[in-house]
């Protein structure tokens, strides 16, 4: 579905069975309306239903607001106009501890200050469901997401010993091993080759 010519969501499977469904309705965001740059519309009206069970993907040009509505999606970014449910779930109102057990996302850029291990960085996605204190459940969780990734033999090695697209895997595990029924990826391919871009792509079509 198209938002003002802006870009495209594109989908696969699912018919809306099972958890994660997203219903967008007239989401805006603006910026620099009150600097007088016309009305300040970065993106919007977007209305979009996305059912769960599926892969969508959003296409369109650089700085058509894809990246913009992914984060509003998740509640990094907050909306001017409209409202956004996930799995039955107001994105602006549903306390940030429940919202967490629905929905994750990985941005584009994403830095850590502090030296961690694949393992630590992987163990962060369970932090809505142990608060810190990982169970054997989690630890399980973690092992799972690590072992789809194909990172077993890098877990143990520091993030800044790693390549771009051995990073850039470590960050799409600690998302998956956050176990929501909504995944937002922004830009899940950047810094992989072709040969781990088409093997990524695999690996979340099985989801």
């Amino acid at each position: 579905m198209k938002s003002r010519g802006q870009g495209e969501a594109t989908g696969s499977g699912g018919e809306g069975e099972g958890q994660g469904g997203v219903s967008i309705a007239g989401v805006r965001k603006r910026y620099g309306a009150r600097a007088g740059l016309g009305d300040g519309a970065a993106i919007g009206p977007v209305d979009l239903e996305i059912p769960a069970g599926g892969v969508t993907a959003l296409i369109g040009p650089n700085g058509a607001g894809k990246s913009t509505l992914l984060t509003m999606i998740g509640r990094l970014l907050g909306m001017d106009e409209g409202s956004i449910r996930i799995s039955g779930f107001d994105v602006g109102t549903t306390k940030s501890k429940d919202l967490a057990t629905v929905v994750s996302i990985l941005r584009q850029e994403n830095h850590f200050v502090t030296r961690l291990t694949v393992r630590q960085l992987v163990g962060f996605g369970r932090f809505p469901h142990s608060r810190g204190r990982l169970t054997r459940a989690d630890e399980e969780a973690v092992s799972r997401a690590i072992d789809f990734l194909e990172l077993g033999e890098l877990e143990k090695r520091y993030l800044d010993e790693l390549s771009g697209g051995q990073r850039q895997r470590a960050y799409v595990a600690m998302v998956l091993a956050q176990d929501t029924g909504t995944v937002l990826l922004d830009e899940p391919l950047n810094n992989l080759d072709m040969k781990h871009a088409v093997r990524m792509m695999r690996h979340l079509q099985r989801i």
